[in-house]
C-alpha cells in the first residue's frame, strides 16, 4: 500500500467521520473535549424581551421546532428597586419550567441570570412557551431572554 498523505486525499479517498451511518437525522459532529466527537443534536437559540420586567407581563415565545428547552438566560438593561422580579417560564399547556430571581439588590445592566428547566420543558413544533414575570420590582426596565432549545 502507498505511502499517501492524509491532505493529499481527494474525491471518493475522502470518507465520512465516525458513526455517520448509524446517526440520526439532523445531528451534528461534535467535539467531545475528550480528543474525540460524538452526534448530537443541533441547538437552536430563541430570543425576546419583556419590555418592563417591573411591570406584570406574560411574552409568548414561538417555538418553531420540537425539542428541549435546556437553558433560558437573561440579562438586564438596567437597576431595578423595592423588590426581586421573578420570571416564570412555562409550557404551551401552562406548567412550569421554573423560576429566575431578578434581584433588585445590586442589580445593573448586563447581570445574567439563568435557569436549566428539569421538568416540563418538551415543546412541540410551531407552539409557544410563555415568559412572563411577576412586575413586583420598580423602575421600568427592559428583560432580554434567550431560550436554548436542542432539536428532536
Amino acid at each position: 500500500m502507498a505511502n499517501v498523505q492524509h491532505s493529499a486525499l481527494t474525491g471518493s479517498d475522502l470518507h465520512e467521520p465516525k458513526g455517520v451511518a448509524s446517526a440520526t437525522a439532523g445531528k451534528v459532529y461534535i467535539s467531545n473535549g475528550s480528543g474525540s466527537c460524538a452526534w448530537t443534536s443541533a441547538g437552536e437559540i430563541i430570543t425576546g424581551y419583556i419590555e418592563d420586567v417591573s411591570t406584570a407581563e406574560v411574552v409568548h415565545v414561538p417555538m418553531p421546532f420540537a425539542g428541549t428547552v435546556y437553558k433560558v438566560i437573561t440579562v438586564l438593561e438596567g437597576a431595578i428597586s423595592s423588590a426581586d422580579a421573578t420570571v416564570t417560564v412555562k409550557n404551551a399547556s401552562a406548567a412550569s419550567m421554573g423560576t429566575l430571581t431578578i434581584a433588585q439588590s445590586g442589580s445593573a445592566a448586563g447581570d445574567v441570570d439563568t435557569l436549566s428547566p428539569s421538568s416540563n420543558n418538551t415543546v412541540s413544533v410551531n407552539t409557544f412557551i410563555t415568559v412572563e414575570t411577576n412586575g413586583n420590582s420598580h423602575t421600568a426596565r427592559k428583560l432580554r431572554f434567550a431560550v436554548v432549545l436542542d432539536k428532536s
